[in-house]
């Protein structure tokens, strides 16, 4: 303040109004910043651990996944074995076992599709008849047929697959047209 404001009916503050800080409050303020700061790494530990904890568990998930996978697909991979075996084994001179090698490669189809269901895979397999669907099909061709209905499923040429609600290839098909 200056002159003209005491004159004025202003007052200048005394001198006992005036902050003057004290070592114990400057002390203070120091250990409260250490502690504030302990605080916050301490915070970023733990946020940097919980990381650490998520990403193992995520890891041992997947590992998991994986190996419950294989569980179920080793018995195909057995059958596929013992058809190859049973191909093989054969009297001299004759031919290899079209029947028992067909046999194994059937039960090996089995056992592959037993293990995608165990797992939540389901397979769209549409028959004749059936209403296209451009969600779950996909029409690979048409072919003119009186008997079966326009737009309708007429062949599937290889089966679609879904996980959830998740398409992971639509069912291949040929689909009736009107002649």
């Amino acid at each position: 303040m200056n002159q003209d404001d005491i004159a004025e009916g202003g007052q200048s503050p005394a001198p006992q109004e005036q902050e003057v800080e004290k070592p114990e409050s400057k002390q203070a303020a120091a250990s409260e910043a250490d502690e504030l700061r302990e605080r916050l790494l301490r915070a970023l530990a733990d946020a940097e651990n919980a990381r650490k904890r998520a990403d193992r568990a995520r890891a041992e998930g997947r590992e998991s996944g994986i190996a419950d996978l294989v569980s179920k697909i080793v018995p195909a991979l057995d059958s596929l074995d013992l058809a190859i075996e049973a191909a093989g084994r054969t009297e001299e001179g004759t031919q290899p076992s079209v029947d028992a090698l067909l046999n194994g490669l059937r039960a090996t189809s089995r056992a592959f599709l037993d293990a995608l269901i165990k797992v939540g895979v389901e397979r769209i397999c549409p028959g004749t008849g059936q209403a296209f669907d451009p969600n779950i099909h996909d029409a690979i061709s048409s072919r003119s047929d009186d008997e079966t209905g326009d737009g309708l499923v007429l062949e599937t040429l290889q089966p679609g697959y879904r996980v959830a609600s998740r398409l992971v290839r639509p069912a291949r098909v040929v689909i009736a047209r009107a002649s």
